[in-house]
């Protein structure tokens, strides 16, 4: 394997990979969905990652979560002056800055009844999503926290939690008291908006070469330990690929 290790190094997805196994820059290079390398034979290889099955259906994460929130920002009632949302981890929150954008071009009065708060446990990597957001969000909070830590999490309830890359770095038994933590964070009525990722043979050997070792689940899966908890609805969706399955879980 070390002539492939070192060929994938030219590429800065998989080098990204390598180095700091699935760091927030190697799911934020993905979102963005645009190659790039030193070299010309690694942007080629940059592109083919990028083009692969299972890095089209994370990018349909970030687009699956805008969706969620689109859906919430619209559904807003005069009584319910604001739509509070905790990303949980935030790293960088291309999901929601994109729709943010979006939304300031078309109805820039209903930015402002977004309200945004995002968790991670790197603390320095808050300094990112801090920078971005100004000027676009009105008044986002940042936490430095864990996410299985229940007192790291904000003190206000929310309308929305947004979880996506997280549980497949959890075991079962850590990703249902993770669930059980957003339950109890939850208002009733609240939605929580995550999703899960199956097992894709040649995504799976890339990810192994750089020590990444990923907690891969079926929808039905996902579903039997969200069971666990006492939701009014769930509602999940498998991507086309089949690689990825969207959860919307009401409290």
């Amino acid at each position: 394997l070390l002539p492939l290790y070192y060929l994938l190094r030219l590429s800065d997805l998989a080098r990204e990979g390598i180095a700091h196994s699935g760091s927030y820059r190697f799911a934020a290079h993905i979102y963005c969905g645009r190659p790039s390398a030193r070299l010309v034979v690694g942007r080629w290889l940059d592109a083919y990652l990028l083009s692969m099955p299972a890095a089209k259906a994370f990018r349909r994460r970030c687009e699956h979560v805008q969706g969620v929130l689109r859906r919430a920002l619209e559904a807003l009632s005069a009584a319910r002056p604001k739509l509070r949302v905790l990303a949980v981890p935030c790293g960088v929150p291309r999901d929601v800055m994109d729709l943010a954008l979006s939304i300031r071009r078309e109805r820039p009065a209903l930015l402002q009844r977004l309200e945004y708060h995002g968790l991670d446990i790197d603390g320095e990597v808050l300094d990112l999503p801090k920078t971005m957001t100004r000027g676009v969000l009105a008044s986002p909070r940042f936490h430095a926290g864990n996410a299985l830590v229940r007192a790291d999490y904000p003190k206000e309830m929310c309308h929305v939690v947004v979880s996506t890359g997280l549980g497949e770095f959890l075991r079962n038994d850590e990703l249902v008291e993770f669930y059980t933590i957003v339950y109890d964070q939850l208002e009733s009525g609240g939605m929580f908006c995550t999703s899960a990722t199956a097992r894709d043979a040649r995504s799976d050997a890339l990810l192994r070469i750089g020590e990444l070792v990923t907690h891969y689940r079926q929808a039905s899966e996902v579903e039997n330990l969200l069971r666990r908890l006492p939701w009014t609805q769930l509602e999940l969706t498998v991507d086309p690929t089949g690689l990825q399955t969207f959860v919307i879980a009401t409290k």
